[in-house]
This record gives C-alpha cells, structure tokens and sequence, in this order.
C-alpha cells in the first residue's frame, strides 16, 4: 500500500505540468487576379466563406497542442508546424500540417477558417477533421480522408472524394458529383445534376432540378423529388425507397446492354 500511494505522489507534479496550449496565426494575400485556392491541410477542422467585402484571401489559423509541458511548446511548434500562404501564378496555395516529429506522445491540430473572394475556385486535400462550406460563390473539388463534411448555399459545381465521414449537400446552385467509401450521404435542394457513388452507408437525395446517378455497395437508399432522370446503376443491398420522380427511373437489372453508357450527362455550367 506505502509503495501504490508514493507512486500516485510521484506522477501527480509530471501532470500538472501538461496542459492544451492555443496558439492563433492570421495570414492574408491580395486576390489580385488570383483565380483559385488550392488548400493542403492535416488534422483539424476547415471553415470556408465568402467574404464580399474584400478582394483579400485571409486566413485564421488556430494551432491546438494537447498534452504538452508549457516549456516545451515553443519548441513542438518551431520545429512541427507547417503554415504558409504564398502565390504560385494565379493560384494561392496555402499549407496547413504538423509535421509530428516531436519525441513526445500529443495530441495536436490546426483548425483553419479561410475567407475567400467571390468567384475563387477552391480545392482542398485534406487529411482528416469536419468540412464546413457556406455562402460561398466558385467551383469546389474537395479530397478528404475522413470527417464530416458540410457544403451549404452554394453557387458552382462541387466534386467530392471522400474516405469515410458523413456528407451533407444542401441548397447549391451546380452540379454535384460525391464518390465516397463509407457514412451516410445527405443531399438536399440541388440545381443541377447529381452523381454519387457510395461503398456503404445510407443515401438520402431529394428536390433536385436535375438528373440523378446512383452507384451504391449497401445500405438504404431514399430518393424523392427529382424533376430529371433517375439511373440506379447498382441498388446495393439496402432497401430502395423512389418516389415522385418527373423523369424516367432505370435500374441496373433494367439495361439491355451493359456496356452502352445511358447515365444522364453532367451538364457544363
């Protein structure tokens, strides 16, 4: 008992000494005649917007160290923090990851709120944490590992790739095509055409001014009020729920001939 009471003594000073330490970093470029913002991120969340007021790209970086002894954090971010924004022609490209060589076990990430111009396209690659697209006006391809992502009120095409996280798509302006390998895809309110193709996972689409492809592995799928043509390519093993659709509803089992390509086509904006 004397031995198990002076060893909890001995650990309690080691840690008081950890603690989360919350660094912000601002960045901004001129737009300028800037056409496109590629983002290259780690661990962390991701907010984009609109900002009408600026022909400026900022940048609010929030850099977030768990487990850290207060006198070695200056030297964790020195050494692992990458953050830049700089101008490549008329791109920005903007970096945003942690190295992680520290010797040390934490648990660290950046979160990253970025304005944008109107009419900046965007790409993202990011390694893992929630997406969060609103207001935004541009074309939007986004590569994610894994983490929920939201895209909402938005004017332009949007692709994306995803590892595994749930997707919501609501109220956009374009075409939509969303290819992903695992969660739940929620797609609302679109004005164009719309392609997804699912590993697993539900599926719910409805109200959508367009044509609609759907490629799933398993899990339920719920479509409804589309005013286009819906091609179910591979129903999956879910249950299969369709319902007032102004165009014609074809099923994989339905096509004569396999290798003719009758999906509706995206259609160019």
């Amino acid at each position: 008992m004397k031995l198990t009471a002076i060893g909890v003594i001995l650990l309690l000073p080691a840690l008081a000494l950890s603690a989360t330490f919350v660094q912000t970093k601002q960045m901004a470029l001129p737009a300028g005649d800037i056409n496109e913002l590629r983002v290259h991120c780690g661990a962390g969340s991701l907010y984009i917007v609109n900002a009408d007021w600026q022909n400026t790209i900022r940048v609010f970086a929030e850099i977030e160290v768990e487990n850290l002894n207060k006198s070695d954090y200056q030297g964790f971010a020195e050494k692992n923090v990458v953050l830049s924004l700089d101008r490549k022609g008329q791109r920005a490209i903007l970096k945003s990851d942690l190295k992680r060589t520290f010797r040390h076990p934490v648990d660290a990430r950046i979160n990253l709120t970025i304005e944008v111009p109107r009419g900046m396209d965007v790409h993202i690659d990011d390694g893992s944490g929630p997406i969060h697209i609103q207001y935004f006006s541009g074309r939007l391809d986004i590569k994610d590992g894994s983490g929920l992502i939201t895209v909402e009120k938005v004017v332009g095409s949007v692709k994306v790739a995803d590892g595994s996280g749930k997707i919501i798509m609501e109220d956009i302006q374009g075409n939509v095509e969303i290819r992903d390998g695992s969660g739940s895809v929620d797609v609302n309110k679109i004005r164009g055409d719309v392609r997804v193709t699912d590993g697993s996972g539900t599926i719910s689409i409805q109200y959508v001014d367009g044509n609609l492809t759907v490629t799933d592995g398993s899990g339920a799928i719920d479509i409804n009020d589309i005013t286009g043509n819906v091609l179910i390519r591979e129903p999956g093993t879910g249950e299969l729920n369709i319902e007032r659709i102004q165009g014609t509803v074809t099923t994989q089992n339905e096509i004569e001939d396999e290798d003719e390509d009758i999906s509706p086509q995206i259609r160019d904006e």
